[in-house]
C-alpha cells in the first residue's frame, strides 16, 4: 500500500512496465526532445497524461514549453489549435480511449481550420490489461471521416521517430497512433528483408505477388504472422502487407490494384472497430476503383461491441483476431465481399 500512495502513477494500471524500459511512448519523449533541441516552436501539450505520454521528460528539459491543462482533452484540443494558429507546432498526447472526448474540437477546432495540430495517439488497440475503457480501437474509425487529417501507424521506433519528424514539417493536421508497449522484435524480424513502399513493409516481392494476401498495421501483425505459419504449414503461400499509413486511403488501394491478380483474396486485419475501420474505407475505395472486379476483400475486425466479455479469456480470440481464427480467412473460405 505505500509503495501505491508514494508512486501512484506507476500502479495506475495493472500492465506489468518495468520503469526505464523503452516503450513506443518513451520513443516519442526522446525523439520530440531532440528535435525540440533544434526547432524552438516546438511546444508539448496533455490532459493529466504527462507520465503515460512520456512528456514528462519533455517537461524536465522544457518547462515553459510543456503545457498540462488536466483532465480536459477538448480543451487540450482546442489549446493546440490556438498555439498553431499563433504559429507554435503543438505536439499533443493523448490516450486512444480519451481522445474520445475532444472528437468535435478535432473536427471545429483543428481540421476546419486546417491547422497543423500533430496529435500522437497513445495505447492504440485492445488494452488486455485495462479493459474496455481504455481499448484505443475506436479512434481510426472517427477520425478516418475527418477531412484535412492524415493518420500514420508506425510499426517500429524507427518508423515512429519518422512519424515526428514527418509532422513536424506538415502544413496540415497529423495523427500518429502506437501501442502501450515495446517495438516488437517479432514484426521487426520478420520484415527485416522486405520490398517496401513509402508507408509500410511487405514480405513478399510485389512484383511476383501471392494471389492470398494480409493487410494490416499495428502490433496485431504479430498475430498475422502467426497465421501466415499455420497457413504455410497446410500448404497456402500468402503474404503480408504491413501499413503505416491509414489516411489518406487513395495510396494503399492504388498499390493493391497494382499488385492485383485474378482471384486475389485480400484479409484485412484490424486490431479496431470493424464499422466505419481502416479495413471498411479501403475496401469501399477500392471497390470504386473497380477493383474488386477480379478480387475478393474480407475483413478480421472487431464487430459492433466494447470487446468486454463477460469472464475471463483470451481477448483477442474472443474478438476473433486470434492467429487461428485470422487464419480460418483463408482455410474455410469464411469471409464474404458484400460492400
Amino acid at each position: 500500500l505505500s509503495e501505491a500512495e508514494d508512486a501512484p502513477e506507476k500502479f495506475h494500471s495493472v500492465a506489468n512496465t518495468k520503469q526505464g524500459e523503452s516503450t513506443f511512448h518513451t520513443e516519442f519523449a526522446k525523439t520530440l526532445i531532440q528535435l525540440a533541441n533544434e526547432k524552438k516552436d516546438i511546444v508539448a501539450v496533455t490532459a493529466a497524461m504527462g507520465i503515460g505520454t512520456g512528456l514528462s521528460s519533455f517537461e524536465e528539459k522544457y518547462p515553459d514549453r510543456y503545457f498540462d491543462v488536466g483532465i480536459a482533452e477538448p480543451h487540450a484540443i482546442t489549446f493546440s489549435a490556438g498555439l498553431a494558429a499563433n504559429g507554435l507546432k503543438p505536439f499533443t498526447a493523448i490516450y486512444s480511449t480519451f481522445l474520445q472526448r475532444g472528437y468535435d474540437n478535432i473536427l471545429h477546432d483543428i481540421a476546419l481550420q486546417n491547422l497543423p495540430v500533430k496529435i500522437f495517439i497513445d495505447r492504440a488497440g485492445l488494452a488486455v490489461a485495462d479493459g474496455p475503457t481504455h481499448h484505443g480501437i475506436f479512434d481510426v474509425a472517427f477520425l478516418s471521416h475527418i477531412p484535412n487529417i492524415e493518420i500514420l501507424t508506425p510499426s517500429d521506433y524507427e518508423s515512429l521517430r519518422r512519424c515526428v519528424r514527418y509532422a513536424y514539417v506538415t502544413d496540415f493536421p497529423v495523427a500518429v497512433r502506437y501501442p502501450n508497449s515495446h517495438e516488437s522484435q517479432v514484426i521487426n524480424a520478420h520484415f527485416c528483408n522486405n520490398y517496401g513502399f513509402e508507408w509500410g513493409k511487405l514480405d513478399f516481392d510485389p512484383h511476383n505477388p501471392p494471389k492470398n494476401v494480409f493487410l494490416t498495421y499495428g502490433t496485431i501483425a504479430e498475430k498475422v504472422i502467426d497465421a501466415k505459419k499455420i497457413l504455410n504449414a497446410r500448404g497456402i503461400d500468402v503474404g503480408i502487407i504491413l501499413i503505416e499509413q491509414i489516411k489518406p486511403y487513395e495510396p494503399i488501394v492504388a498499390f493493391l490494384t497494382k499488385i492485383l491478380l485474378e482471384g486475389t483474396h485480400f484479409v484485412y486485419v484490424e486490431e479496431g472497430i470493424k464499422f466505419g475501420g481502416a479495413a471498411e474505407n479501403t475496401r469501399s475505395i477500392l471497390y470504386e476503383a473497380n477493383g474488386l472486379e477480379k478480387a475478393k476483400f474480407d475483413i478480421a475486425a472487431i464487430d459492433d461491441n466494447f470487446a468486454n466479455p463477460a469472464e475471463g479469456c483470451d481477448l483477442y480470440d474472443y474478438v476473433g483476431l486470434s492467429a487461428e481464427k485470422i487464419a480460418a480467412y483463408f482455410l474455410n473460405d469464411r469471409g464474404n465481399n458484400d460492400i
